[in-house]
């Protein structure tokens, strides 16, 4: 018991169950934003505010609990801008990979390749059963794995110092 309660007050650990509810959050949020614009620029960028105040209040109050020798107004601040960095990332990514030149990167990954009507018997779904939407959650699941690492980083070492 010791050793999970050990386990449960890391601080990586949190950060990861957090950055998983995040993501997931994010994930969600972007999708949805996607199917009733069907623009996925607006997508990411309404998804992005969203999460940044998300991800603020979770990695304040229950990830970086023992490092808040700074400002509120500093931690906000350099949170902010952090997040600001990866949204923007995220935004000219999602332009250029899945908005404008979305055929380019379907034939180089070999999208365009794949059998999709067997992902359609076995989903019975035509959601993600596309090159196109197939692109789209692959450049996705890329811009957050960096934006993880990245917002690790900052959160731990500037904004909640």
């Amino acid at each position: 018991i010791y050793m999970i309660m050990k386990l449960i007050r890391d601080e990586k650990v949190k950060y990861l169950f957090w950055g998983v509810a995040t993501t997931v959050f994010y994930f969600v949020f972007r999708f949805i934003v996607n199917v009733l614009t069907n623009n996925p620029t607006i997508a990411a960028f309404l998804a992005e505010v969203v999460t940044i105040i998300f991800a603020f209040y979770v990695n304040r109050t229950f990830v970086f609990t023992n490092q808040k020798s700074t400002s509120l107004t500093y931690q906000l601040m350099s949170f902010f801008a952090g997040r600001v960095i990866v949204a923007v990332f995220d935004i000219v990514v999602t332009y250029v990979t899945i908005e404008k030149y979305h055929s380019f990167f379907i034939r180089l990954l070999g999208l365009d390749k794949l059998n999709y009507h067997f992902l359609r018997s076995i989903w019975g779904t035509y959601f993600f059963v596309t090159p196109y939407q197939i692109n789209n959650v692959i450049w996705v699941v890329i811009i957050q794995i960096f934006a993880i690492i990245f917002n690790y980083l900052v959160s731990k070492y500037y904004s909640f110092k």
